[in-house]
């Protein structure tokens, strides 16, 4: 099932890119196409604390990873989420931030320096 989500969140991406004008990096877009596919079959994607404390215990990549994915998804999915999407902006691109020190440098510098702009885009992705 999952191949079969990661194949309509491909076709969305694609059809906003084309639609808005706007043209991701591939590893960027894979990444935004694999982040939408994987949260569909979370139903409990949000962490189990505040993210403030989630961002406050990080104690891995992996952990970074999985709070910057969160921020990412809640703001871009679910932009009327709780407080104001700056605070998860802010953790988010925090946490991609921390893991550019170490894993895939490139790929999570872009993730926090350009989080605003994809945050925005998988929200017009999704109203498509």
């Amino acid at each position: 099932m999952k191949d079969f989500y990661t194949s309509a969140f491909y076709g969305v991406v694609k059809e906003t890119q084309e639609s808005s004008g706007y043209t991701l990096p591939i590893d960027i877009e894979s990444y935004v196409v694999m982040l939408l596919a994987d949260h569909l079959d979370k139903p409990n994607f949000l962490p189990e604390s505040t993210f403030s404390e989630s961002y406050m215990r990080l104690k891995n990549s992996r952990n970074a990873k999985e709070l910057g994915d969160t921020c990412l998804f809640v703001t871009g999915v679910f932009p009327d989420y709780g407080l104001d999407n700056d605070y998860y902006i802010n953790i988010g691109k925090s946490s991609y931030n921390m893991i550019s020190h170490g894993y895939n440098k490139e790929l999570f510098t872009a993730l926090s320096k350009h989080f605003h702009f994809l945050r925005n885009f998988i929200e017009l992705s999704v109203k498509i």
